[in-house]
């Protein structure tokens, strides 16, 4: 323990030796190949941990970057010794040289451990040529997902009008014959014809739907929306409901989202359409919308003091033609929050809500601000950007 401390002491002091130089019989030209070769050593020693160092903070998210920290610290160990080999032949630091020394060695081992360690992780990274692979492979089956997603929308579309066709006839010659017979109809006929003119009615506000939910995302023209003017349009077009029951909509101030328009209107009017819909008894129906600047995006919130949702359907409500009342009680095609998660999953954002049974719920939304749908990131980004 003593030699350690005198080691630590005396760890500058060079009078033990005499500088290399006079160590031996070195000639001019033996010491200077020493000296310039231990130079040029240190300095490619020294060029190489400045590259890694450089690849690590300009290439984000390297695997296994604490080997490449080790190791660029070996080399650069490495190098310093080689340059107190050719200081040493003018200032004879063996103590100093000896240290250096030691510290390599214990880094060395450090960064033969790692490598060891993550040697079966090392062997799992892919190659750019695997990667490259990997991608050609994902753009096919996103050629083919798109591709198929436009038949699908296709089919919606037509499909939907061809049953608008046949619908409204239903409905026409049901009307003709109400009109033209209705002098002639007793209770129960009449009762059959008004039934099947609900339920006529009812087909249409579900094809209808179906449209709006197929079409949701397949808009890339993104556009300035001032949140304040579509909710104001919102709020207007509830006006009939909320004059009626005495409603009350308070909507704070919003923002401006790049975005597409009618996405965003059809995800604020479903939440606040249900809060006004599902009002309890006898209680005036209140509808309260904020939006809140979290950073990277906005977290907006709508709360109503409605019949509320148990715990157990909080998931089920996202999901299409999923009701939780009759008809009778409560109209609706259960398409409205599912398109509302569909929107904002497309968007990026989340859904989400909180709600007490008898007491009110409050719906959560999660919008970006800056907007990217995987139709706008595969037309946008390559997947070596250029630096």
């Amino acid at each position: 323990m003593e030699q350690v401390i005198e080691f630590f002491q005396r760890l500058a002091d060079v009078n033990d030796w005499p500088p290399r130089w006079y160590c031996g019989r070195w000639t001019d030209f033996h010491g200077w190949l020493y000296i310039v070769s231990d130079l040029t050593i240190w300095l490619a020693y020294m060029a190489i941990p400045l590259i890694l160092i450089r690849f690590l903070i300009v290439k984000k998210g390297v695997p296994l970057s604490g080997v490449f920290w080790l190791f660029g610290a070996f080399i650069l160990l490495c190098g310093l010794t080689h340059l107190l080999d050719a200081v040493m032949f003018w200032w004879p630091a063996y103590r100093i040289s000896a240290l250096v020394r030691f510290l390599t060695a214990g880094v060395s081992v450090a960064t033969v451990l790692a490598l060891i360690r993550y040697f079966n992780d090392a062997i799992g990274l892919r190659t750019s040529s695997e990667y490259d692979r990997e991608l050609s492979f994902r753009q096919q089956a996103m050629q083919e997902l798109s591709r198929s997603n436009e038949e699908l929308q296709q089919f919606a579309y037509i499909a939907s009008h061809d049953l608008q066709s046949p619908l409204k006839t239903i409905v026409n010659y049901l009307s003709l014959l109400e009109n033209k017979h209705s002098d002639k109809l007793d209770t129960d006929a009449q009762r059959l014809i008004d039934v099947s003119t609900a339920a006529a009615e009812r087909m249409r506000v579900l094809i209808n739907d179906l449209l709006d939910f197929s079409r949701v995302g397949t808009q890339l023209e993104f556009v300035q929306i001032d949140l304040n003017t579509v909710l104001a349009e919102v709020q207007e077009e509830q006006e009939a409901d909320s004059r009626n029951t005495d409603a009350q909509i308070d909507i704070g101030p919003m923002p401006t989202l790049l975005a597409h328009r009618t996405d965003l209107k059809q995800v604020f009017q479903n939440l606040i359409s249900n809060g006004l819909k599902y009002r309890r008894p006898g209680v005036t129906p209140r509808v309260t919308v904020r939006a809140t600047d979290e950073g990277s995006e906005y977290l907006f919130s709508i709360n109503d003091n409605g019949i509320g949702i148990d715990k157990q359907y909080f998931e089920r409500v996202f999901q299409i033609f999923q009701r939780l009342h009759g008809r009778n009680e409560y109209a609706g095609t259960g398409i409205g929050l599912a398109t509302c998660k569909k929107v904002v999953d497309i968007y990026g954002g989340k859904i989400w809500l909180d709600s007490t049974v008898g007491v009110g719920t409050t719906f959560f939304v999660t919008i970006p601000k800056v907007i990217k749908t995987s139709k706008h990131y595969a037309q946008t980004h390559t997947l070596y950007p250029a630096r």
